[in-house]
């Protein structure tokens, strides 16, 4: 396929952007038009928001500072084999490797937290993204609280939990509803409208689609509002 038009370009650029606030348009923008890296952008794709659903001006991302961003997954069941293949995937939706990740396995070293309670835990936070799948399993990423206005406090924090008795369909959903998570722990706070991409509400597929990717790409090149936790 041909690669869009610079007008066509600018307008994808400019829908995704202009949801995420003036900050993140402009970076978006200067990212593409003076260092030339369209080859960084998945071609004749467009995407969703990547923002917070209620606050436009909330954008989050991990910086390069902060590369690889780490990781801990707890031992329970098929948790830490769901998780690295998450962060495999989102690594891999990348074209100019913008985003690495590494496992640790010291909680509090970490940046991003995934466990797996029997039930979700009541999440009171700024910052509450959920979503289910088929009525097997359910997902809640937080950012929990904030430091000042404009840094978050504490690691970002994933719950996988399962819904159905179903053993089978509850492991078939975790693969899925892990990554779901981390995409949104990644900086993709908002849902995707179609069915077919992975932040879809409901997800139900184990790929990213050309969307997802896009989405994350141009997040990766927007100026955040909100910085990362403090490290240990």
């Amino acid at each position: 396929m041909s690669w869009p038009s610079p007008s066509r370009r600018a307008g994808i650029l400019a829908r995704l952007s202009l949801a995420a606030g003036a900050a993140g348009l402009a970076a978006a923008i200067a990212c593409h038009d003076t260092t030339g890296t369209s080859a960084c952008f998945e071609p004749n794709a467009s995407g969703y928001q990547f923002s917070l659903a209620a606050d436009t001006g909330f954008v989050f991302r991990w910086p390069g500072s902060y590369m690889p961003v780490r990781v801990y997954a707890e031992d329970v069941g098929e948790l830490q084999a769901n998780t690295a293949a998450a962060m495999q995937l989102w690594v891999n939706a990348f074209r100019c490797s913008e985003l690495s990740m590494v496992t640790v396995t010291d909680s509090t070293k970490a940046d991003i937290i995934v466990r797996n309670p029997a039930f979700l835990p009541p999440v009171a936070g700024a910052v509450v993204v959920a979503a289910d799948s088929v009525g097997a399993c359910r997902g809640v990423t937080t950012d929990s609280t904030f430091t000042g206005l404009s840094t978050l406090a504490e690691p970002v924090r994933v719950f996988v939990a399962p819904v159905s008795v179903d053993s089978a369909a509850v492991a078939a959903c975790y693969h899925f509803v892990t990554a779901h998570e981390l995409g949104h722990a990644l900086g993709l706070l908002s849902h995707s409208p179609d069915t077919l991409d992975i932040m879809y509400t409901q997800p139900r597929r184990r790929v990213l689609s050309e969307a997802d990717k896009f989405t994350i790409q141009v997040l990766y090149h927007a100026a955040p509002t909100i910085g990362p936790p403090p490290r240990q």
